[in-house]
């Protein structure tokens, strides 16, 4: 499972590594973007800690509704399903799942739920993911994994040290204190969830009319999982990208470094005017994205050397220097730099690593 956004830099902020696969709860923060009628953007805020929602986009069309990704969270769902009703009664008829990472999937449910006809949509991969490990790892996390964290963060707190030995700053007890709040309340939200899978899958493309709108939905390579779809909206120039686009600071779990330079260029190649990251704000043009191919393309043959040498994991970790990269996309915040290596950095390398012995 993909780690929150804001969870491991908090953590580490703190000295509390919980591992990768650490997820918190609570709805952050949202606005609606419209981004051309009857299609808008709920944008969540990225967080500095806690939840990681995915963005949602919701398309409302003559006789129903087609929705894009559906949150880690049910609150988070009910909240975006909420905002659908104050614009329309017509069903939601499709949700298409991106990919296959809990916080773009895991709010199925809730609108199989509050619209029992709804289909949907993703990739064959997607669709074997969220069965074969979403479904387990779910039930594996709310019984076992995620209580044993709580324990350890309520404990680091009485105890009042860091992991190192060192006593927590006031700001340490703060976050711990948030964090036992957090996975108290993730574990209230999810804990009679229901996975749902996709129900249609498209392997390449299908193209959507529904009355004078046309929706694309295609797979245009790998990247960030194997079985990334984007949604295209070509009379409206609108994109929804999935997380082959996360901004600022793009997540490397489980990618593919090699391919996925090649899928961004396709990505790239749509005539878009507005472009909806997995998370992040709605981007206006293509800076960020030609920013992340130019990074992508330079330290994938680095990697890739690092692999072929058989260069152990940790030594490979040192030998790749994401220094001037770290800059360009952590900037000055010392958060977004921590950010960087926790989310991208080392991820993208031990990615390569496992793809070794992986198809």
């Amino acid at each position: 499972m993909k780690p929150a956004f804001g969870l491991i830099s908090g953590l580490m902020a703190a000295g509390l590594s919980m591992g990768p696969t650490a997820v918190v709860a609570l709805p952050d923060p949202y606005r609606v973007e419209p981004l051309a009628p009857g299609v808008f953007a709920i944008v969540r805020k990225v967080p500095t800690r806690g939840a990681s929602d995915s963005n949602v986009l919701f398309i409302i069309n003559e006789r129903d509704v087609v929705v894009v990704d559906t949150d880690i969270y049910t609150a988070s769902a009910r909240q975006a399903i909420a905002e659908i009703r104050k614009r329309t009664r017509l069903p939601v008829r499709y949700v298409i799942n991106t990919h296959w990472h809990d916080d773009h999937v895991l709010g199925n449910e809730e609108y199989l739920k509050a619209y029992p006809g709804v289909e949907f949509i993703g990739h064959p991969v997607t669709r074997d993911s969220v069965i074969h490990q979403v479904a387990p790892g779910l039930d594996t996390n709310r019984a076992r994994e995620y209580p044993a964290v709580l324990a350890r963060l309520r404990a680091r707190l009485a105890s009042g040290r860091k992991t190192n030995g060192e006593p927590l700053t006031a700001a340490d007890s703060t976050t711990l204190r948030d964090q036992v709040t957090l996975y108290a309340s993730f574990l209230r939200d999810v804990r009679t969830t229901r996975i749902i899978a996709p129900t249609i899958t498209v392997a390449d493309s299908l193209v959507m009319h529904r009355g004078t709108r046309t929706i694309v939905v295609k797979w245009l390579g790998r990247g960030n999982t194997p079985g990334d779809v984007v949604v295209w909206l070509p009379q409206e120039g609108v994109l929804a990208t999935g997380d082959l686009v996360v901004a600022p600071i793009p997540f490397g779990f489980g990618s593919f470094i090699h391919e996925w330079p090649s899928t961004l260029r396709a990505l790239r190649a749509l005539p878009a005017k507005r472009v909806m990251p997995g998370h992040g704000e709605v981007m206006q043009d293509w800076t960020y994205v030609d920013q992340l191919i130019a990074m992508l393309s330079e330290l994938g043959p680095v990697v890739g050397r690092a692999v072929d040498a058989g260069v152990p994991l940790d030594s490979a970790r040192k030998l790749v220097d994401f220094s001037g990269w770290r800059a360009r996309f952590g900037g000055e915040s010392a958060f977004l730099r921590r950010a960087f290596d926790d989310l991208f950095a080392g991820p993208i390398v031990e990615a390569a690593y496992a793809r070794r012995k992986a198809p």
